[in-house]
């Protein structure tokens, strides 16, 4: 029992963090739905995702250091990891940028690119807990490049109406904004990567 425990570990932490970045990716769309002058609340609790997210991490690696078995390669477990954590960081310098320009007025796009990662989270935080169902993970897999080809898209729409509506130091906040948020999408699709390069080496 205490060995099945142990050996399950790795997955529940990696779910963990997962869940995490869900909250995180929450968080981001409440900020962008807080008027501006309400949105430095949530400054705290952003930066609080980030910590929980990097000690889980910290204790995933300790983890599977101590073990013998882990239900994955280490490396993968580490890549998986790397990548949820990767995520974090894109969706808290996104909600970063959100906070410190408080006039920024956001087009319709962005809501449409953190929905979009909305998705993307929920659906990693359900994978990373079913990593020994291949079908599952194979499904995971093809819906997660969808999303990134959708995002891709959703980004272009969202720099190209900046051209002539802002001014260009405006448009370059849009930009920078909405690259985070991208990057951020991207690290997602890195997990989904990952796992299928599980599936193709383990089937």
């Amino acid at each position: 029992m205490i060995n099945r425990q142990r050996h399950a570990q790795a997955t529940d932490l990696l779910t963990d963090i997962a869940q995490e970045v869900r909250a995180g990716v929450g968080l981001l769309a409440q900020l962008l739905g807080t008027p501006a002058g309400q949105r430095s609340a949530h400054r705290e609790r952003l930066l609080g995702l980030e910590g929980r997210t990097m000690d889980l991490h910290f204790a995933l690696m300790t983890h599977i250091r101590s073990v013998f078995l882990t239900p994955l390669p280490r490396e993968d477990i580490y890549a998986l990891s790397q990548q949820l954590n990767r995520t974090m960081e894109h969706v808290v310098a996104a909600g970063d940028l959100i906070l410190s320009r408080e006039s920024l007025q956001l087009p319709p796009a962005s809501q449409d690119q953190v929905e979009t990662l909305q998705r993307q989270v929920e659906l990693t935080s359900t994978a990373m807990s079913r990593m020994e169902d291949f079908d599952h993970l194979e499904d995971y897999w093809a819906k997660m490049q969808r999303l990134s080809k959708q995002a891709n898209r959703t980004h272009r729409e969202w720099i190209t109406s900046t051209d002539s509506a802002f001014q260009p130091n405006i448009a370059l906040q849009q930009s920078e904004l909405s690259g985070e948020i991208l990057r951020a999408v991207h690290a997602q699709r890195e997990v989904a990567v990952i796992c299928g390069s599980i599936i193709v080496r383990e089937s």
